[in-house]
């Protein structure tokens, strides 16, 4: 009887029961790795060289919502070796009817989405090296956030986050995967180094308040897995350089029974993004007030930020009376009618208030700085 152990350089050290250990490399750990895709390794878009494109790869997921963790969630079962996962966010209950890899539990301890979704992937497959990053993806983050991969997919809610990716990913000429959901509508692309970008199929970015959003328009559980898995086979048609991309805008409406492939428009030769590479999102010093998608909440942060010792400043809480909710990412405690949730890099969401003057002088009192 054996029981196999694999360390972090691959090798595999056979321990039996006797206590002699017997180490093999790298094509033992092959034979292992190959049963168990066995199934992917079979289906000829992938084959044996596929996997282990798949095993080498270094992929990014920005945003854990209901679609980006159902990205994840796949792409992590496929068997890619670094699934880089960033996430300002934590669990609430109500994200539980959609986003499938969260638990009652994640709910109640206010676990951050990227630490929930990391904790679940080790006992989903331990093989994998997922980096979860709790941070809020902006100008002054993204380069730190997504140095190092190969593939960047979409699994945020709003327009000015891919606006900012599809930047860096033009700059970085590094393809990316944009993904979106509403109601029971979905589409996603594919955006390729020296073609048309994001930018060129969104042109300019509506004013706050005219689009819907997931809060007034709802969004059912279907259609975020349809969505999520056609972008996860994309990425890993992509990584193996097999299969028939996507070149369009592919939507789905799972109500109304429609499935669309509508052409992306040809690049745009006054594009400031990739024709005239003009990084209006990139430069710009990120806005220290954001007001968040359909959540009556505003998020502040600090332009330069510093860390804040969350358990000190839970206890000066405690120490006044003030009932405190914290783990070792956040603290939340209600202020007046409001509710601040508040994360060790200093930055906090409002709850309960639209107007950013209202959450800046929240924080300024109860922060300070």
């Amino acid at each position: 009887m054996l029981a196999n152990v694999i360390s972090a350089d691959r090798t595999i050290t056979h321990r039996s029961l006797s206590g002699v250990s017997l180490s093999f490399g790298y094509s033992s750990w092959r034979v292992r790795m190959f049963d168990r895709y066995s199934r992917q390794i079979r289906f000829a878009g992938i084959g044996e060289t596929g996997q282990s494109q798949l095993n080498a790869a270094r992929v990014a997921i920005v945003g854990l919502g209901a679609t980006g963790s159902a990205i994840f969630h796949s792409l992590l079962r496929s068997g890619i070796g670094h699934l880089r996962i960033i996430d300002r966010d934590w669990v609430e209950e109500h994200n539980l009817p959609r986003q499938t890899l969260y638990t009652e539990a994640d709910a109640a301890t206010l676990t951050p989405k990227a630490v929930a979704a990391a904790t679940h992937a080790q006992a989903i497959n331990s093989h994998v090296q997922v980096e979860p990053l709790v941070l809020d993806l902006n100008a002054n983050t993204i380069d730190m956030a997504l140095q190092g991969v190969n593939l960047v997919l979409d699994g945020g809610d709003n327009l000015a986050l891919r606006y900012l990716i599809n930047e860096w990913c033009v700059r970085e000429r590094m393809p990316w995967i944009y993904s979106g959901v509403l109601a029971a509508h979905g589409m996603t692309a594919t955006f390729m180094p020296d073609q048309a970008c994001f930018r060129c199929a969104f042109p300019p970015q509506p004013n706050a308040g005219t689009l819907p959003t997931c809060e007034t328009a709802g969004v059912i559980a279907p259609i975020v897995q349809v969505l999520a898995n056609c972008a996860a086979a994309e990425a890993i048609k992509l990584i193996t350089g097999n299969g028939r991309l996507n070149t369009g805008l592919l939507t789905i409406d799972l109500w109304d029974w429609t499935f669309d492939q509508l052409p992306l428009p040809p690049r745009q030769p006054d594009c400031p993004v990739c024709a005239k590479h003009e990084w209006q999102m990139l430069d710009q010093d990120h806005a220290q007030t954001v007001a968040l998608c359909g959540r009556d909440a505003i998020q502040i942060r600090q332009p330069h930020p510093s860390m804040i010792d969350l358990a000190q400043f839970a206890h000066r809480l405690q120490i006044a009376n003030i009932a405190v909710q914290h783990n070792q990412h956040l603290v939340r405690f209600a202020a007046d009618e409001y509710r601040v949730t508040l994360f060790a890099d200093g930055r906090a969401i409002i709850s309960g208030t639209d107007n950013e003057i209202i959450a800046r002088n929240i924080y300024a009192r109860w922060i300070g700085h």
